[in-house]
């Protein structure tokens, strides 16, 4: 196959992406536009995921959440509290003392985990909305891609990635790409990981053997030169990077 028919190929696999790791938050999409707390946890499952081992992270989501839960126990309103956004990471430390620390005694270990849900509070103090989905989605529909990306990129330890990655599956899970008007807002849900790199490299969609500031737009344009959509290559390239051992496994009968 050429590079064309792969990437086609590829994009098809963002239907495993779905069924596998978007279902359940699928099910749920109503629920977090109703409730802030699910909101913010929706984020939460994403920005854990920072280049460790799924179970790692998973713990330690797991383990602020359960924080979490007991701050919103003890004060329903956490969240409706008003608050200046704050940048500077002392600050920021100082303000929400107490909860850095519970999140610490906890066992939220690294010090980049409770800065980022900190962060993530004190992004959503400070807006009207206290959604944070509803705030990002309303962001979308007036076609802020590039501010959106930057608020989201802005939160401590969240970065370029986790950001994409975000905004991506809310513009999927929500059917919101009518709201895309140009090929740029694409580029904004491109999340570029190993897996998507090492994968794109290979199949000759790009040429450089390291990531590079770039690659999202190339990625995305390359895409649109063929007649895929950007988003389906991306989820399908991560999904495959990740589960090549299985899916070679699920079909070593077939291979010559």
């Amino acid at each position: 196959m050429d590079t064309k028919e792969l990437v086609k190929k590829i994009a098809e696999f963002h239907r495993n992406y779905e069924l596998e790791f978007l279902q359940d938050r699928i099910k749920r999409k109503n629920v977090y536009l109703r409730n802030p707390q699910d909101a913010l946890f929706f984020v939460l499952s994403y920005s854990f995921y920072q280049g460790r081992r799924d179970e790692i992270s998973q713990r330690f989501e797991e383990r602020a959440k359960n924080t979490l839960n007991q701050f919103f126990k003890e004060s329903g309103d956490f969240l409706n509290q008003g608050n200046q956004r704050i940048g500077d990471k002392d600050k920021l430390k100082k303000e929400y003392n107490p909860f850095y620390k519970e999140l610490e005694k906890n066992g939220v270990n690294k010090e980049g985990d409770r800065l980022m849900v900190i962060s993530l509070i004190n992004l959503i103090q400070s807006k009207r909305e206290k959604n944070i989905l509803k705030f990002l989605i309303k962001k979308i529909k007036s076609h802020a891609f590039s501010e959106t990306y930057k608020i989201l990129d802005s939160v401590w330890s969240i970065g370029p990635k986790i950001a994409s990655l975000i905004l991506r599956d809310i513009v999927y899970i929500y059917e919101l790409e009518n709201h895309l008007k140009k090929p740029d807002d694409y580029y904004f849900l491109q999340p570029i990981d190993t897996w998507v790199h090492k994968l794109s490299k290979e199949i000759k969609l790009i040429d450089k053997d390291k990531i590079y500031k770039n690659e999202a737009k190339n990625i995305t344009n390359k895409c649109f030169e063929f007649e895929v959509n950007p988003i389906h290559y991306n989820q399908g390239a991560w999904y495959i990077g990740r589960n090549s051992l299985q899916i070679l496994l699920r079909n070593i009968k077939v291979i010559k």
